[in-house]
């Protein structure tokens, strides 16, 4: 147990002292490139993420995350997981996250193996602790996502209702800011603030499309700027969206209602065998033995997971419905 200990804070000094030199020798280049990342990605966005970077302790904590996170520098990945970031308003910037989540899986992956002295435990538990961080955002992003999408009928409604009193567009929407919550209220700041720092309209609902990711607010984008071409009566426009928007809000919630029970069946299925697993470990630890040391034992149980992988697939494929 020592020896692992030993091992664990020397791991930890390796990358404190790495961080350390790396930051000195290279002080110089690293301002110049923060300087250039500032000025070359999304101002808006990185606003944001840049606030939460103080000085102090979490500020050098975040930068520790960010050298473990340049691991991975695949540009691709990392834009695309820095706008998930942003629609989960989550203040972090991508390497930084996963930074996170390779120090919460080595932790993890270590901790298990001191206390149960078996890889073959440790490893899946650090897997799938890399993997936490990642679906607590995904999480975040879809209840923020849902939050958004709810708001935006009585948002539309508001807008129009200003539009009808003699508001413009830009206008309608600091109303809409004022009277309503986040999420929709800081996305609609974000954009008017675009709008006042020289973006054409168009491009900022555009930007506020691609940011939110969310049907109905991409209805009501490309609506708002095929009306801004071809002109109409907006006011109208608005309303039949937010009409067609309650709507399809109402059958999602008549659809989560009557598949609940199925849902419901998929989380039985997942945690009844590992609960029962963990019940016979405790009180008869022989007898769930052969599981783990036998080889045949444990081709039946891979063999389960993967079937009960397989029936959480189906059943959620059966419930999810599309609107």
């Amino acid at each position: 147990m020592l020896y692992f200990l030993v091992m664990f804070g020397s791991f930890l000094t390796v990358v404190f002292l790495t961080f350390l030199v790396y930051n000195t020798v290279f002080a110089s280049r690293l301002a110049v490139l923060d300087r250039l990342e500032i000025h070359t990605l999304d101002p808006t966005a990185m606003q944001e993420v840049d606030a939460t970077r103080k000085r102090g302790l979490k500020g050098d904590l975040l930068n520790i995350l960010g050298v473990l996170g340049r691991i991975f520098p695949r540009k691709s990945y990392l834009e695309s997981l820095q706008k998930k970031l942003i629609q989960a308003h989550v203040l972090m910037r991508a390497e930084e996250f996963i930074g996170l989540s390779i120090l919460t899986g080595v932790a993890i992956l270590l901790f298990v193996y001191l206390l149960t002295g078996s890889l073959l435990v440790g490893i899946p538990a650090g897997i799938l602790a890399f993997k936490a961080p990642d679906v607590v955002v995904n999480l975040k992003k879809k209840s923020r996502m849902e939050t958004l999408g709810n708001q935006l009928p009585e948002a539309l409604s508001i807008i129009a209702s200003g539009l009808r009193a003699g508001f413009s567009f830009p206008q309608a929407m600091s109303v809409v800011i004022k009277e309503m919550e986040p999420p929709i209220s800081e996305e609609f700041n974000r954009t008017i603030r675009e709008n006042r720092l020289g973006k054409p309209m168009e491009e900022a609902l555009t930007n506020l499309s691609e940011r939110t990711d969310n049907e109905d607010l991409d209805m009501f984008v490309t609506a708002l700027i095929i009306q801004r071409q071809v002109g109409g009566n907006l006011a109208e426009v608005l309303d039949n969206i937010a009409h067609t928007i309650r709507e399809r809000v109402r059958i999602k919630g008549e659809i989560k209602t009557l598949t609940a029970q199925g849902k419901l069946s998929a989380v039985i299925i997942c945690l009844l065998p590992v609960a029962i697993a963990a019940f016979i470990s405790i009180v008869n630890p022989e007898y769930m033995a052969p599981l783990i040391q036998d080889p045949i034992g444990l081709i039946v149980l891979i063999l389960a997971v993967m079937l009960l992988i397989v029936g959480v697939f189906l059943i959620s494929k059966i419930v999810n419905i599309e609107v």
